[in-house]
């Protein structure tokens, strides 16, 4: 069983002190965690009128994505998918941010000619499957 040592000032400087975890624990801590994560997606796919069968490719994003028990659900729910991993999930999270908020409309002279760039640029995240 893997086990970790968490020191509590990083997280709180007035406190000092460990926290002893194993892998078990902490899993045990995350299932509310996980089955939320799971309902989010089922939601997402149902609204979409997608199954996890038409979707080809899972994009691992945001600092959740770097615990193994997300990487291992999202591979479950999605088998038949490419999952892609970065190195620097929080980058892809501020990249895709900043390709949202570049694409609000601002109320300007130049708002059409930006939307029309934008329109050019778009590259669907989710394809169906054929």
């Amino acid at each position: 069983m893997v086990n970790a040592s968490l020191d509590v000032d990083d997280f709180d400087p007035n406190q000092e002190g460990n926290i002893e975890i194993s892998q078990e624990g902490f899993q045990k801590m995350c299932e509310l965690l996980l089955k939320r994560v799971k309902n989010t997606l089922n939601a997402a796919l149902h609204n979409s009128n997608f199954n996890a069968n038409q979707i080809n490719k899972v994009l691992h994003v945001g600092g959740g994505s770097r615990m193994p028990m997300i990487k291992q659900l999202l591979r479950n729910m999605f088998p038949e998918a490419e999952h892609c991993i970065e190195e620097h999930p929080d980058e892809v999270v501020a990249i895709g941010a900043a390709y949202y908020a570049y694409s609000l409309p601002s109320h300007s002279k130049s708002d059409r000619r930006r939307q029309a760039e934008i329109h050019n640029d778009e590259r669907p995240l989710l394809k169906r499957r054929k």
